[in-house]
């Protein structure tokens, strides 16, 4: 009852999707390049992801006023969940926020798991940030947290090895 709330309460001015953002600065032997490539080449794990980055919404024949489902997909277009994006030079904190205000002003395609995470390069002092959004619906914040500490690590020496998306993760 509680994902048709968020999803019948939905609208243009009041989206129902939460988001996050990460700032991170690189070590100084990191050639920031190399470390982003394959950093988006992990998130974009193609292999079995967990719930519920791999579920899309279907409805009943009711739509929005009948039994919604969580509908496993098979094919998850990983570009266009994972994406990649470099702000216009001089990258300020001011593009930064800007930028998010922008990606999370968008609703997310209903048609699709309904989540992006979105990878920004150009900032200042070897600095990136990661934005992720995703539906209330799909992911609370109990959840969201998880995720995002799946992603970090206090050894500013370790690497990531697997997507946080995927079932490994846990």
């Amino acid at each position: 009852m509680t994902d048709a709330f968020f999803l019948l309460a939905e609208s243009r001015r009041t989206p129902m999707h939460v988001g996050g953002l990460n700032l991170f600065t690189l070590p100084k032997d990191v050639d920031d390049t190399t470390f982003l490539a394959n950093l988006s080449k992990i998130l974009r794990y193609d292999g079995e992801l967990r719930r519920p980055f791999h579920e899309k919404l279907k409805l009943g024949p009711l739509g929005l006023a009948g039994n919604i489902f969580w509908e496993e997909e098979d094919e998850i277009d990983m570009d266009y969940h994972i994406r990649h994006s470099a702000l216009p030079k001089p990258g300020r904190y001011r593009e930064l926020f800007a930028l998010v205000s922008r990606l999370h002003s968008t609703l997310l395609d209903r048609s699709r798991p309904l989540w992006e995470l979105h990878l920004i390069e150009g900032l200042p002092n070897r600095q990136f940030a990661t934005y992720f959004k995703a539906h209330h619906c799909a992911i609370d914040g109990v959840g969201s947290m998880h995720l995002m500490s799946s992603m970090f690590s206090t050894n500013a020496r370790s690497k990531v090895k697997i997507s946080p998306f995927s079932r490994e993760a846990y």
